[in-house]
């Protein structure tokens, strides 16, 4: 069993945001390189009805639009997930896309030395009628679920370039916990 490694405390990296964004920023490393191998006819075709007509590029926006929404949500007073610009170029360009990447990788390596138990304001809206509401947070706990979401929707896009026939890295897609209980499956044998 995997014994999880406090946060909160401590010195060091244990005490930033290092733990969070530093994988964080890797996992956009790595959707860059999986953006880059495709065309944009490829980046922007609708998937069919198993994946909602859904495109590789909305995918990716969507998940670069959370990332965004920390690093500039910080400096803005709230973070805000659910303001979303949709039909950008970063939704329709590989290359616009990769940019992104690389540009927001960089914001997370910034925040790396920040201190993880920072207290934030994040805005939801958790109806359909629209109306946001204003939750208490930290930046610790809002880099972990940018990581797991970015993690589900990376799956999503491997499914989707795997039905156009890209080959894709082994890992990526995959959850962290996943990966580590394979490898510890592995050494078992």
């Amino acid at each position: 069993m995997f014994a999880p490694r406090e946060t909160m405390v401590g010195t060091g990296a244990q005490s930033t945001c290092e733990c969070l964004a530093a994988p964080l920023a890797e996992m956009l490393d790595e959707l860059r390189r999986v953006v880059c191998g495709l065309e944009d006819h490829e980046y922007t075709r609708p998937m069919g009805p198993v994946f909602l007509d859904a495109t590789i590029g909305g995918h990716v926006r969507h998940c670069l639009d959370h990332v965004r929404a920390i690093t500039e949500g910080l400096s803005a007073g709230a973070i805000d997930y659910d303001h979303r610009e949709r039909g950008t170029s970063i939704e329709r360009s590989a290359a616009a896309a990769a940019a992104e990447c690389e540009s927001l990788a960089a914001s997370l390596r910034a925040l790396m030395p920040v201190e993880a138990a920072r207290g934030v304001r994040v805005s939801v809206i958790p109806r359909r009628d629209g109306e946001p509401v204003a939750l208490g947070s930290t930046l610790a706990r809002e880099l972990a679920f940018v990581l797991s979401h970015t993690v589900h929707h990376n799956a999503m896009i491997r499914g989707m370039a795997t039905s156009l026939g890209r080959p894709l890295p082994g890992a990526f897609g995959y959850a962290p916990s996943t990966l580590a209980h394979q490898d510890a499956t592995a050494c078992a044998r």
